[in-house]
């Protein structure tokens, strides 16, 4: 009886939610930590040309990568299950930072928001809007919350920067970083 009615019923087309979370591009975090007494340096990921680039724009001169290319998840897909560590904190094995997490908390207009948070117990953070395109990519350093607006200060510990870099939409049937492991 079930087969009948269900062969019957016309098939239903994909909704456009589920259409458009497949064209989504990735977006992937890198975290740069300056080289201070605090944070003497240390083997890790390559740092690519690029991020060295605007880091010496920035004004640092000494720094290393902490963590290689983390995929960051898109919040906006609900139906996923998110996993947006980014960075457990640790350097050399000791607990130097609080552990950091990632989002992306809009999309719209060709631009997408990217926030890694964590590092300290009172909040910061880095918010990076980019075009919302593969090959689009920035730096930015890791501001200390004072209300709503983050203030970037130069404190002898020094603070990590974010590296961000979009690639192209996952193939089908990869939609979290999990998936594709």
């Amino acid at each position: 009886m079930v087969a009948i009615i269900a062969a019957e019923l016309p098939a239903q087309e994909p909704t456009p939610e589920s259409i458009m979370r497949l064209q989504f591009n990735q977006v992937f975090v890198k975290v740069i930590v300056p080289v201070t007494s605090h944070t003497p340096k240390q083997d890790g990921p390559v740092v690519e040309a690029w991020v060295a680039e605007q880091l010496k724009e920035l004004g640092e001169t000494e720094y290393f990568a902490v963590t290689d290319w983390v995929p960051v998840c898109d919040g906006l897909l609900a139906d996923d299950a998110i996993d947006n560590r980014v960075w457990g904190g640790s350097l050399d094995g000791k607990h130097s930072y609080c552990p950091v997490g990632g989002d992306i908390p809009e999309r719209k207009n060709g631009r997408l928001l990217v926030r890694v948070a964590g590092w300290t117990p009172g909040g910061s953070g880095a918010n990076i809007t980019l075009l919302d395109e593969p090959g689009s990519r920035a730096v930015g350093p890791m501001r200390l919350r004072a209300g709503q607006e983050g203030k970037r200060f130069k404190i002898e510990e020094g603070l990590p920067y974010v590296a961000v870099i979009i690639a192209p939409p996952p193939q089908e049937g990869v939609t979290s970083h999990s998936d594709a492991e």
